[in-house]
């Protein structure tokens, strides 16, 4: 005796279908890499821009700390009577305009990080008389004291001072300094 409850229909084939579960599962798949891949190239290009800007960020402070370093030196220089470092023959009028870098141009050199140099250089601009001078004032004034309100001279200095940085990141800063002299 057979039985009818025991037995069932198997699985149907269906000449129909051709795959398209599977080609729409591929496809799903190759768009879900290439946005991933989008995505990656993004945030590593996001990376390298911070690090350029941190880097071009380092390379300037950096080169402003050249110029104020170029400006103590300057300083103690002209107190020493050492006329070497600002006077060789560097008027600042024959580089002021110029933006060829040559280290060679540049006497002193600070900040020795790794491979970059910040190099400085000082350049004489020009000499004058402080208002309130006693040599402007003529005969009969003397000297009012000390300090601004007394007058005197000056001479203009031009310090400039060069950083190349990681990642070709270059800074150059130049400091105007006046020093009155007494």
């Amino acid at each position: 005796m057979s039985s009818l409850q025991n037995s069932r229909p198997g699985p149907e084939s269906c000449p129909d279908q051709s795959g398209m579960v599977f080609i729409v599962a591929i496809i799903t798949l190759a768009l879900l890499g290439i946005m991933g891949l989008a995505a990656s190239d993004t945030a590593h290009l996001n990376i390298l821009m911070a690090a350029n800007g941190q880097d071009a960020k380092a390379t300037f402070f950096l080169a402003d700390s050249g110029a104020n370093a170029g400006h103590e030196y300057l300083e103690s220089a002209i107190a020493s009577v050492n006329s070497s470092f600002y006077s060789n023959g560097t008027n600042a009028s024959d580089w002021e305009d110029s933006r060829d870098f040559n280290p060679d141009d540049f006497p002193v050199t600070w900040h020795r990080h790794g491979a970059g140099t910040t190099h400085v250089r000082v350049g004489f601009i020009e000499t004058g008389l402080m208002p309130g001078s006693a040599l402007q004032g003529g005969s009969g004034y003397g000297s009012m004291g000390s300090g601004a309100a007394a007058g005197g001279s000056y001479s203009s200095y031009l310090i400039r001072s060069h950083r190349q940085g990681p990642r070709k990141s270059v800074a150059e800063v130049d400091l105007g300094w006046r020093h009155v002299n007494q």
